[in-house]
């Protein structure tokens, strides 16, 4: 048994060394930035949370339609009394007596939508005992009540409100789905562009360690000659040395940018951390800003935007109930009974339509508050939330002009600014050609050259940085606009 169990295991071990290898995770993830948008959707926990609320939202909905579910009601009972036999003196004045009393009862009640309520009944009862020598005596019964109000209580307006307070609650949770998913696109945007910056800025920090290293080489050889001196030679090199930093600093920030698009696009990052990620170039987009049409597109599309016209169109629905509310009540009623008598119960049911015994009647409920402070408040007060909601909406219409434009300007200075840092960096670079020249022919001096090399550094730094400003200035018009959802071909199911 003991060399079985070995056996097995010796050949259980390469099987499963074969699984982990066939199975082993990859060391390199590797995104576009539509990919990296797509696994930021899919994987956010706020994205997640949040798809919660529509659902929650709509069985709100179904909670308030139950309020229109008729009800129906079973009863059966069945009830008995006794009486002991009775002595005084000594003699007996009345013997035992049980009267027994068997109900029966079925009903539907529930509302409408113009407030009228209703209750239908049908019952039976069967009442025997001493009292009748124990001959069943059915009962049967067939009713109708109604009331409907005229005023306070009447209507759609008055009756329907939470129902479309529901579902208006629906379409503000599906627009607040919207804005965290405009949000993480954006977010997503804005790290994906700033990873791809610090992996260029890493390769300007390192061509400009580069330069300094191959300077501090060219005078060490040049000092051997006699052509420069030692003070050149270490002028170099500690160029070279503090341009190390400026690495060491350019890898830090890639590694910290990996973690944030890391953090994005997945929801184990423990596991994530010791793997590395390799982005391809953000896309070059042709894109001109235009602020008539993104405004158009701002009021149709912005989740905030929405999110107020639907609060005014809720304020609106209570300002109406509010109104029926504050009415006098003036409800008319109505029942009709209807009565079959027979010693058995099939006989008893079939005779209620005979009406053996009937009864009816019909009024009318009056009741006005004097003077009706609290309803003539509660419709002041409603009025005025409208009135504010209105406002709101006006003042956010302002804040969307105004943010469409800033955004627009922002792609359009951003452009500018990479025409204007691309022409410094071609400059800079001929600038510290003509310095290098110079060096070679004797005339120019290791500091200078080390400036025109920072100098061409810092305007490769510049054309990056308006580079990535450019494509997030673009990714906030979207989120300005709304149309990030559009732009990305983001559905809702």
């Amino acid at each position: 048994m003991l060399r079985l169990a070995r056996l097995l295991l010796c050949c259980l071990v390469p099987i499963a060394a074969f699984a982990e290898e066939k199975i082993a995770r990859p060391t390199v993830l590797k995104l576009t930035l539509e990919t990296a948008i797509q696994a930021a959707l899919s994987k956010s926990f706020a994205i997640q949370v949040q798809r919660f609320e529509p659902q929650i939202a709509q069985e709100g909905v179904t909670r308030e339609l139950g309020r229109f579910d008729p009800v129906f009601d079973l009863t059966a009972e069945r009830a008995e009394d006794s009486q002991s036999d009775v002595f005084v003196n000594g003699i007996r004045l009345e013997q035992r007596s049980i009267n027994r009393l068997d109900r029966f009862s079925a009903g539907l009640s529930g509302a409408t939508a113009i407030g009228l309520t209703y209750d239908l009944g049908l019952g039976t009862r069967n009442s025997l005992g001493r009292f009748n020598r124990w001959t069943d005596d059915y009962e049967s019964r067939g009713s109708i009540v109604l009331r409907q109000p005229l005023l306070r209580g009447f209507g759609t307006a008055a009756n329907l409100a939470q129902i479309r307070i529901a579902r208006n609650n629906v379409m503000v949770s599906d627009w607040a789905l919207r804005q965290r998913i405009i949000d993480i696109i954006t977010e997503t945007n804005f790290v994906y562009n700033e990873l791809h910056f610090a992996h260029e800025a890493l390769l300007v920090a390192e061509r400009s360690r580069e330069l300094a290293r191959q300077l501090y080489v060219d005078n060490e050889a040049r000092l051997k000659i006699g052509v420069k001196s030692p003070l050149d030679v270490t002028e170099a090199r500690a160029q070279v040395a503090a341009r190390e930093e400026g690495v060491i600093l350019a890898q830090r920030s890639v590694r910290d940018n990996e973690n944030f698009l890391k953090q994005l696009v997945t929801n184990d990052m423990e596991r994530m951390l010791s793997i590395a990620v390799e982005i391809a170039p953000p896309p070059a987009v042709a894109f001109r800003a235009d602020v008539p049409a993104g405004i158009l597109d701002a009021l149709a599309l912005r989740p905030d935007y929405r999110q107020n016209v639907l609060e005014i169109e809720r304020r609106n629905i209570t300002l109406a109930f509010t109104r029926n509310q504050a009415l006098p009540r003036f409800d008319l009623t109505g029942s009709l009974a209807m009565l079959g008598f027979e010693n058995d119960f099939g006989t008893s049911i079939n005779r209620v339509p005979r009406r053996d015994q009937a009864a009816w009647s019909i009024g009318a409920i009056v009741s006005i508050p004097i003077p009706n402070r609290e309803g003539r408040g509660a419709t002041n007060a409603a009025k005025l939330e409208a009135a504010k909601s209105l406002v709101a909406l006006q003042q956010l219409e302002q804040q969307i002009v105004v943010d469409v434009d800033n955004a627009s300007g922002q792609v359009i200075t951003s452009r500018e600014r990479i025409a204007s840092t691309r022409e410094a960096r071609r400059l800079a670079r001929e600038t510290l050609d003509a310095g290098e020249a110079r060096l070679r022919a004797g005339g120019g001096t290791t500091f200078e050259v080390l400036e025109l090399q920072k100098k061409l550094t810092e305007a490769e730094a510049a054309v990056l940085r308006a580079e990535a400003d450019y494509n997030k200035a673009i990714g906030e018009y979207h989120r300005q606009t709304g149309t990030a959802l559009r732009v990305h071909n983001v559905v809702l199911n």
